[in-house]
């Protein structure tokens, strides 16, 4: 069983390389029932994790809830780590489904586990800040960015640094301060570009483009919107997945 395991780990790996998320997904899916079979509890939450994370890079939100039930929702005494993990991955899924109010218990939940600090404090202080832009509160947000900025450069973790980049310039555009968000997105992109996330690329451009519609600069508003579009084309035909694979938990 425990070859299964493995060969079904690989398997999605290589899918992931190859493009085809959606096999991914059925592959990890399997890996999960033979850790849940084997009673594997890391094993288990390694593979809700994972399996999450591509049901969302699909737009299945539902389905990437649902897996991490297997972790958050279940009594037996998984690793600490694993279900810190898992909780942050709900409070994210949670974010994307337009549920700030379940995505900040989660978070609170991840808080708790992690007091007074752990290997993922700029993780759920981006986190926290994302809730407090889907409530509106810009001031909030920054905040908790700000800190998370500062964690990450501190541990020298380049992904949380763009992250807390992208939703600082998120809150400036808020707030109404154009030219300031698109000084902070540009910075995140710098980053984003060196981790080679086409998705978080995505993300930057976009908010680059209304920026700068917000400032009145239509020619740089245009140019941002056209690159936005072929790194969207990227992202739509499952390029970029070999690069993206990082982000996923491994044992």
């Amino acid at each position: 069983m425990q070859g299964r395991l493995a060969q079904a780990e690989g398997r999605a790996a290589a899918q992931l390389r190859s493009g085809d998320a959606a096999a991914a997904a059925r592959s990890y899916d399997e890996a999960l029932r033979i850790a849940t079979a084997l009673e594997d509890l890391d094993a288990v939450a390694v593979n809700a994790i994972n399996l999450s994370i591509v049901y969302q890079w699909l737009g299945r939100n539902a389905e990437a809830r649902a897996a991490l039930a297997a972790v958050v929702d279940d009594p037996r005494p998984f690793p600490a780590r694993r279900r810190l993990q898992a909780e942050l991955r709900r409070a994210i899924v949670d974010l994307a489904a337009g549920e700030p109010a379940s995505a900040a218990a989660m978070a609170a939940r991840a808080e708790r586990r992690c007091a007074p600090r752990c290997d993922y404090s700029a993780t759920l202080l981006n986190v926290n800040a994302e809730i407090a832009l889907a409530r509106g509160d810009a001031s909030g947000a920054a905040g908790d960015a700000a800190r998370a900025l500062e964690r990450a450069r501190s541990g020298e973790d380049s992904v949380e640094a763009a992250n807390a980049l992208r939703t600082l310039g998120r809150s400036a555009r808020l707030r109404g301060d154009p030219a300031g968000a698109r000084t902070l997105l540009e910075q995140a992109l710098e980053l984003d570009r060196k981790l080679a996330d086409p998705r978080k690329i995505l993300a930057d451009l976009t908010e680059l483009a209304g920026a700068a519609q917000e400032q009145g600069d239509r020619a740089a508003a245009s140019g941002y919107a056209a690159r936005a579009a072929a790194v969207g084309r990227v992202v739509d035909s499952g390029r970029g997945m070999a690069e993206m694979e990082a982000g996923l938990r491994r044992p």
